[in-house]
């Protein structure tokens, strides 16, 4: 039976120390030998021209080999000495052990969410069979009268006519590398669709709001709908003297009763912020409260595409970036009404395809290893009634 040796607390830390190191340095000596770096350090003179038959490149390689084997060596040793030479080495430079740590991005996009989607949450939708839906609509009604005793009363009938929702098709197109859909760490495809429905809100928005008819034609555009213009030489003819409450409540009056039940106000966010600006004449106080007065649900704060940003004269105010923002005399850039009176035609919702053959922008997909992203919609825009809207314009002079 062997004879049991007993170590103190520090001979044992001692005698692991020594044995890790020498197991360490032995592997670390098998893996130079291996990689050939066991030989001796070259003492080169200049990388110039060739030496022992290498070529500059070569040469600089080996350098590199040595000068990692060396530090390898140093860190199995515990050479603290040998360490020193290398305390220049940093990750802020790639040439002194940037290169060693790897860049990391976290696995989103981070973005300000584009806020459309007013005229889409709020217009009237009609679903649509074919490429073209006809909505009838009034465009003079009857009336009577008191023709007298024993006199013919005068006979009236109704007009109608009929308001023309013609579908269009919105494409969206986007190539990619089939690599970059492969190795990115976010789903590439979910958030272009993320993006195109932001987009297609976007449009949906514009064309409704301001369209001039390519392909649809707007509110502000509409030839139906009332025009409020202040007089000339009065300073209205600039957004900034024209976004007043007094102007404000002109729209108001011009749109008939019948037609105020859901109706507000739709600007752009600059001209509520002048519109919330102003102060009464006498007093110098604020016609608008500076405090949010409305805000609808948890995640609905003032502004967010059917969350009101305030209230003007008891109306709810939306806002818009489709809407104008570059002042002019003589432009249109608000709207009083409701958006149910817009009519939006829906024939398809929004389809989304990834395809890698056929040509995008003259490419191949296919020659070229990438894939594409098509997204398409197909709705129709029209104002329903255009007499339940009145919108503000600046003055000509």
């Amino acid at each position: 039976m062997s004879e049991m040796i007993t170590l103190s607390k520090e001979q044992l830390a001692e005698l692991i120390d020594t044995t890790v190191k020498s197991v360490g340095a032995t592997m670390v000596e098998a893996k130079l030998k291996e990689l050939g770096l066991d030989k001796p350090a070259r003492k080169f003179v200049s990388y110039k021209g060739q030496i022992d038959g290498m070529s500059e490149t070569e040469i600089k390689a080996l350098d590199k080999k040595e000068k990692i084997a060396s530090f390898v060596k140093a860190v199995a040793n515990k050479d603290t000495a040998s360490l020193q030479a290398f305390k220049a080495m940093s990750e802020g430079t790639d040439s002194t052990g940037g290169f060693l740590v790897p860049e990391e991005f976290a696995s989103e996009v981070n973005r300000i969410v584009e806020d459309f989607g007013l005229v889409a949450k709020l217009a009237r939708k009609f679903p649509m069979k074919s490429d073209t839906l006809n909505v009838p609509r009034l465009s003079a009604s009857i009336s009577g009268s008191y023709p007298g005793e024993a006199t013919a009363g005068t006979p009236t009938t109704p007009t109608f006519e009929r308001v023309v929702l013609l579908a269009k098709t919105w494409v969206g197109l986007t190539p990619m590398s089939n690599e970059l859909l492969e190795d990115a760490d976010i789903s590439v495809v979910d958030l272009l669709t993320e993006l195109f429905a932001e987009a297609l809100a976007g449009e949906i928005d514009s064309q409704g709001l301001t369209g001039t008819g390519s392909p649809f034609t707007g509110i502000l555009s509409d030839t139906g709908v009332t025009v409020v213009q202040p007089a000339n030489g009065t300073g209205n003819s600039t957004f900034t003297g024209a976004a007043t409450p007094d102007n404000a409540r002109d729209l108001i009056s011009n749109v008939k009763p019948w037609a105020l039940q859901g109706a507000g106000f739709i600007m752009h966010r600059t001209v509520w912020a002048l519109m919330q600006k102003t102060k009464a004449s006498t007093s110098g106080d604020y016609f608008i409260s500076t405090v949010n007065p409305v805000v609808v649900g948890a995640s609905q704060t003032q502004g967010f595409p059917t969350a009101m940003a305030g209230t003007l004269w008891g109306y709810p105010v939306y806002l818009s970036d489709k809407m104008p923002t570059t002042t002019a005399v003589s432009t249109k850039f608000i709207i009083f009404g409701s958006l149910r009176h817009l009519y939006v035609g829906m024939r398809k919702e929004m389809n989304m395809s990834l395809s890698t053959d056929g040509t995008v922008g003259g490419v191949s997909m296919f020659e070229t290893n990438q894939s594409a992203v098509r997204v398409t919609a197909r709705h129709a825009i029209a104002v329903g009634l255009p007499k339940a809207f009145a919108v503000l314009k600046t003055s000509a002079s």
